[in-house]
C-alpha cells in the first residue's frame, strides 16, 4: 500500500514540477519509506528521474533530489511515488519503477498476491528478473502480454504505467476496487491521484473547487455515495474498478472493463451442497495462502464472529508457523464477542492477543480525522478501527487479514432475507420459503413487519426511507430532485441477488473499501480481505440463492462449509453483532459539542428544517463537519471542538492514533 500522483500536459506543454511535489507531499502519510518521481518527455522520450527527502541512500546517490525551483526538464508528463514498504524492502523496490531497457515505468499501489506463480510463467519465457518485488513482475507481465495482464493479476491495485514503445499513459484499477484513484481533466491536462487531497493541491481546482450537490443530496438523505463512481467534490471522479484507460483526449470515455460480476446464479441442480462448501472452503483457503505472502509480520483480526473466525482456521491449515491474532473486548456483554473469539484462538492455539477498547478521543483529533477522511463518512466507529490498527502497529504487525465483506458475499446482513424470500417465491423454492419463515434465527426482529416486507412494493422502502429523511432537509436547489431515480433504484432491488449484486458494485462495498483505505493508511497499516478474492466473489455470486438463507440462517453454506473446523457455538450462533459502536451515547455525551457543530448549518447547497432531528443524524454533522473544514476553511470551529472534548476528558496526546506523517500534513492553513 502506497500512494501515487501524476500529471499529464496533452498538448506536450510542459507541467509544473512544483504542482507534482505538493501533491506527493500531502500522502506522505501513505508511504514514509521512500519517495520518488520521473519527468518524461512524450514527443522524444526522454526522461529524467529524482529521488525524495525520504528516498534510501542509495537512491539519493543515483538520482539528484527532487527541488522543482532547480529543475529545467521538459516534461509534460509527471509520476510520483510514495512507497510503504511490504514487499520487497530494499531499495531495488523503488519507484518509479523501470524495466531493464527503460521501455517502460511504473508507479504502482498496492499488491500483487499471485507474483510468485506470474514470475515462474514469465521466467518460462526467458524474462529474467533484477528484483524480488511484485512490482517488476507486475511491469514484465504487461511488457509480456499487454492490458490482458490484468485478467491474471490477484490482488489489489491502482497504477500509473507510461510505455515508451507506444508512448502513452495508461491508468488502471484492480477488480473491486480496493485502492482508490482519482483524477480531474481539464481542456489540456489531466490530474491523478491516490487521495482527493492531491488533486487539492492543484491551484486551479483549489480555486474551482464545487460541492457535488447530488452526491451530497444522496449522501443526507439515504447515506449513499460512490454513485457512478463520483465524489462529494463536482468535477472529480473515481477511475471505475477493473478498468483500464489510456490517457489522452478521449479519456475517460475511452474506459475499458476487464471484469466483471457475475449475474447469473446456479440453480440446486447445478451444484450440491457438499460440493459447494468444499469449493468454498478450497477457494477461501486459496484466497488465504497467496495473502500471506509479504516481508514484514502479519496478524489475523479475529472478531469472533463466523468470517474472522473462518479465515483463522483456514488459514491454521496452510499455516505452519504461529498465527498472531488480535481481539477487541468490549465491556458492554450484549456486544462483546471476546468469549467466542477466545473459544476459536484456543482451539487453534495461536498467539491471542486482547485489546481493550482504546479510549475515545474522536473529537480530539476532528480536524485530523475529517481531512483524512475527505468526504463524509457513516459513523464515528472508523477511528475506533483505526485505533485498533494503530494498537497492532505498535506491536510490529504491519499486515492484517481480516473477515471483512463476508456478509456482502454470503447475505449476512438481515435485510437480505425478504429479498431472499422473495427470490424462493419467484423461483419455485415454496418449501424453503416455509422453512425459512419458520426457523428464521434473527428472532429479535418484528415478524409482522417482515411479512409486510415480503407484499409490499420496493417503492415503499424508498418512500420511507429516502423521502422521510428528506424532509429534515430544505433544499435551496431543487434541480436535484428530478435526479432521485438512482437511490430509486437501488431501492427496486426486488430479488436477493440483484441487491447482492448492487451492494458488491455500487453502493457497500466501494464505500467500505473507500473508507477503509482512508482510515488504514492514517496509521499506515495493510489490510487484506480474502472474502474480496475475485474467484471467491466468482463463486458467492453464482451459488444457488437457497443455500445463502437457508432453514432460517443467513451465510448458511459457509456456516455448512466450516462446520468441521470451528466451535459448534461459533458456527450456528444466531444473533449477529456485528461492529459495536455506542452512537446514542455517543450523542448525549458530546451534546454540547454537537449543538456547536449544528449551529454552523447555513451554507449555500443544503439548508436543515429540523435541527432537534438532527442532533442524532451523524450523515448531517459528518456533511457539516466535511463542508467547514474543506469550503469554508472553519478552523476556529475545529479548535473550538477540541476544546471542549479536552475540558470533558483530560487527553490531549497523540496515542499513536496517527502517523506523526500524517499529523504534519495536517497542520495547515489552507486546504
Amino acid at each position: 500500500m502506497c500512494g501515487i500522483a501524476g500529471i499529464i500536459e496533452l498538448g506536450g506543454e510542459k507541467i509544473d514540477p512544483g504542482i507534482l511535489k505538493s501533491m506527493t507531499d500531502v500522502i506522505r502519510h501513505r508511504g514514509p519509506d521512500d519517495e520518488g518521481y520521473v519527468l518524461i518527455n512524450q514527443a522524444t522520450s526522454r526522461f529524467r528521474s529524482y529521488s525524495g527527502h525520504d528516498s534510501p541512500s542509495s537512491i539519493q546517490e543515483l538520482h539528484s533530489r527532487f527541488q522543482p525551483s532547480e529543475i529545467d526538464f521538459d516534461g509534460n508528463i509527471g509520476l510520483s511515488h510514495r512507497r510503504f514498504s511490504i514487499i520487497d524492502l530494499t531499495a531495488a523496490g523503488h519507484q518509479p519503477f523501470f524495466d531493464h531497457d527503460h521501455s517502460c515505468c511504473i508507479v504502482f499501489n498496492g499488491e500483487i498476491y499471485n507474483y510468485i506463480e506470474l514470475r515462474v510463467e514469465l521466467e518460462k519465457e526467458g524474462i529474467q528478473f533484477r528484483t524480488h518485488s511484485d512490482t517488476e513482475v507486475l511491469l514484465e507481465s504487461y511488457k509480456a502480454w499487454g492490458v490482458e495482464c490484468f485478467k491474471k493479476f490477484n490482488g489489489f491495485w491502482a497504477l500509473a504505467l507510461y510505455d515508451f514503445r507506444k508512448k502513452c499513459l495508461l491508468l488502471s484499477r484492480d477488480r473491486i476496487g480496493k485502492r482508490p484513484l482519482y483524477w480531474f481533466k481539464n481542456a489540456s491536462r489531466v490530474y491523478f491521484a491516490s487521495e482527493i487531497k492531491s488533486l487539492l493541491k492543484v491551484p486551479e481546482i483549489a480555486r474551482n473547487k464545487r460541492v457535488n450537490q447530488d452526491a451530497i443530496w444522496y449522501w443526507c438523505s439515504s447515506g449513499m455515495r460512490d454513485l457512478n463512481f463520483s465524489t462529494c467534490f463536482e468535477n472529480i471522479f473515481s477511475l471505475p474498478s477493473a478498468s483500464w484507460v489510456i490517457v489522452d483526449e478521449n479519456f475517460p470515455s475511452n474506459c475499458k472493463t476487464f471484469w466483471e460480476v457475475p449475474k447469473i446464479r446456479m440453480s440446486e441442480n447445478d451444484i450440491g451442497i457438499s460440493e459447494a462448501a468444499t469449493l468454498i472452503r478450497k477457494t477461501l483457503m486459496e484466497a488465504i495462502r497467496i495473502r500471506l505472502r509479504a516481508d514484514v509480520p502479519i496478524a489475523i483480526e479475529l472478531s469472533g464472529g463466523l468470517d474472522s473466525s473462518t479465515v483463522l482456521a483456514l488459514t491454521a491449515q496452510t499455516h505452519p508457523e504461529r498465527i498472531t491474532t488480535y481481539t477487541v473486548r468490549f465491556h458492554d456483554p450484549g456486544t462483546n464477542e471476546e468469549p467466542f473469539a477466545r473459544a476459536v484462538a484456543k482451539h487453534y492455539n495461536v498467539d491471542y492477543r486482547v485489546i481493550d477498547p482504546p479510549i475515545q478521543t474522536f473529537w480530539q483529533h476532528i480536524l485530523a480525522f475529517t481531512y483524512l477522511q475527505e468526504e463524509p463518512y457513516h459513523s464515528p466507529n472508523l477511528q475506533t478501527s483505526q485505533d485498533i490498527w494503530s494498537h497492532m502497529r505498535t506491536q510490529g504487525t504491519k499486515v492484517v487479514l481480516s473477515g471483512a465483506s463476508g456478509d456482502e458475499m454470503f447475505a449476512g446482513y438481515t435485510h437480505y432475507y425478504s429479498k431472499a424470500q422473495k427470490e424462493n417465491l419467484r423461483t419455485g423454492y415454496y418449501l424453503q420459503f416455509i422453512e425459512n419463515a419458520l426457523r428464521w434465527t434473527e428472532r429479535r426482529y418484528n415478524f409482522k413487519k417482515l411479512a409486510l416486507a415480503l407484499i409490499r412494493s420496493p417503492i415503499a422502502y424508498f418512500f420511507k426511507n429516502v423521502v422521510s429523511q428528506s424532509s429534515k432537509l430544505r433544499r435551496r436547489n431543487r434541480h436535484c430532485l428530478s435526479k432521485i431515480s438512482m437511490p430509486l433504484q437501488q431501492y427496486n432491488k426486488d430479488t436477493l441477488t440483484e441487491l447482492l449484486y448492487s451492494d458488491i458494485t455500487n453502493t457497500l462495498i466501494p464505500y467500505w473499501l473507500r473508507s477503509g483505505d482512508k482510515t488504514l493508511m492514517g496509521v499506515p497499516f495493510e489490510g487484506r480481505c480474502p472474502f474480496l478474492d475475485y474467484r471467491v466473489i466468482e463463486l458467492a455470486t453464482q451459488l444457488p440463492v437457497t443455500y445463502l438463507i437457508r432453514d432460517g440462517w443467513h451465510k448458511w453454506i459457509l456456516r455448512k462449509a466450516m462446520e468441521d473446523y470451528l466451535p459448534a457455538d461459533v458456527v450456528w450462533r444466531k444473533q449477529k453483532m456485528g461492529f459495536p459502536f455506542p452512537l446514542r451515547t455517543f450523542f448525549e455525551k458530546y451534546e454540547k459539542i454537537i449543538d456547536l457543530i449544528l449551529s454552523q448549518m447555513n451554507n449555500p447547497y443544503i439548508e436543515f428544517s429540523d435541527k432537534a432531528r438532527l442532533r442524532n443524524d451523524w450523515r448531517a454533522i459528518s456533511f457539516i463537519l466535511w463542508y467547514e473544514l474543506f469550503f469554508n476553511e472553519n478552523f476556529a470551529l475545529f479548535e473550538k471542538i477540541e476544546n471542549m472534548a479536552n475540558q470533558s476528558q483530560t487527553i490531549t496526546e497523540n496515542n499513536g492514533k496517527y502517523s506523526p506523517e500524517f499529523l504534519s500534513s495536517c497542520e495547515i492553513t489552507s486546504i
